[in-house]
């Protein structure tokens, strides 16, 4: 490294003017400068951090053991050891005090009279190590839980298929509820991850497929919060219910209400959806289609079994009743 001498336009100031302020600079940048000589003595000290001190004794010379104990001076020792040759130079990064980090930069150089000094910086990097390993844990959940969404639409796509007759019947359900998913998801997201409360899931599939009929559902007890993954299969059961009652539904505006009721029963949550049917909707003789066109599979099975709950899933001539019963999450 080279130090380029300045034109002066006071010719009065000498050298040691020059020292003193460049000095003065370097302590109030901040910045931690060691500098030894070549028989590896410290001829200057600036800006200690406060995990390490210097000597107190007047007659205690500053030396790597001293200043950074045993084992870091052995360090620093093996570091040094091979920059003998100007512009060779090393980096050491250590852990010291309460969980601080700090990057050690040596390198070799020549003062202005041309000898051979060793400098040492010193610089904390706490900060951006947290930050890199919080963006490493947020790389890995994103890629568990993109691998967990991968799962759903993948089971979703098998239970599809297995129920569908044409091409086209499959991929107007299979859209639907990769929709839903995906809705389900952005609420998740706007979250910071925390999960969804359940009306607004099922208020996202109101809006969507009942944007005239806003008061046909009516949401009453608690607005759970759901964990991420309860969120997902929990729309997708909504999803379910709500596109069931706009398939069988003649005329939605003389629909009677519907009532979700949601409550905390201990360590479980339990979900109730009460659809009343009229004489206009599907009729009883013709149940088995109602079934197996209500996305049962999806509302018996697969969302109760993501869950790890159970779910009760009723038709008559008079109504329709979904219960969905599993653990209450965890709070963290």
């Amino acid at each position: 490294m080279k130090l380029h001498r300045l034109a002066w336009h006071n010719r009065d100031r000498n050298e040691g003017e020059l020292h003193d302020s460049l000095v003065l600079a370097l302590l109030d940048s901040g910045e931690t400068v060691m500098l030894q000589d070549r028989d590896r003595d410290y001829i200057f000290i600036a800006n200690l951090p406060d995990v390490w001190n210097l000597p107190t004794e007047r007659e205690d010379e500053p030396t790597d053991i001293n200043i950074f104990g045993k084992d870091l001076a052995q360090r620093l020792s093996e570091l040094k050891k091979d920059l003998s040759a100007a512009g060779s130079r090393g980096t050491l990064e250590v852990m010291a005090g309460k969980d601080r980090i700090f990057q050690f930069h040596v390198y070799s150089t020549v003062n202005m009279s041309g000898q051979g000094v060793l400098k040492t910086t010193i610089r904390e990097v706490t900060v951006e190590r947290r930050r890199e390993q919080l963006l490493r844990s947020l790389l890995r959940e994103v890629s568990h839980r993109s691998k967990n969404l991968l799962a759903i639409i993948q089971s979703l796509s098998a239970q599809t298929a297995r129920f569908s007759f044409t091409k086209e019947d499959f991929l107007r359900k299979f859209r639907g509820r990769l929709h839903a998913l995906a809705q389900s998801q952005d609420l998740i997201t706007d979250s910071d991850w925390r999960g969804a409360e359940i009306f607004e899931l099922l208020k996202q599939q109101s809006d969507l497929y009942l944007p005239e009929y806003p008061h046909l559902v009516q949401m009453k007890g608690e607005n759970l919060l759901l964990n991420p993954n309860g969120a997902l299969y929990v729309g997708l059961a909504f999803h379910e219910l709500v596109v069931n009652t706009v398939s069988h539904s003649p005329n939605l505006a003389l629909h009677l209400p519907i009532t979700l009721e949601c409550r905390r029963d201990g360590d479980f949550f339990e979900v109730s959806w009460s659809e009343p049917l009229s004489p206009d909707d599907l009729p009883a003789s013709q149940e088995s289609d109602r079934r197996s066109n209500f996305g049962s599979v999806v509302l018996e099975k697969v969302v109760p079994a993501a869950l790890a709950g159970e779910a009760r899933y009723d038709i008559s001539a008079s109504d329709i009743g979904y219960t969905l019963r599993f653990p209450a999450p965890v709070a963290s």
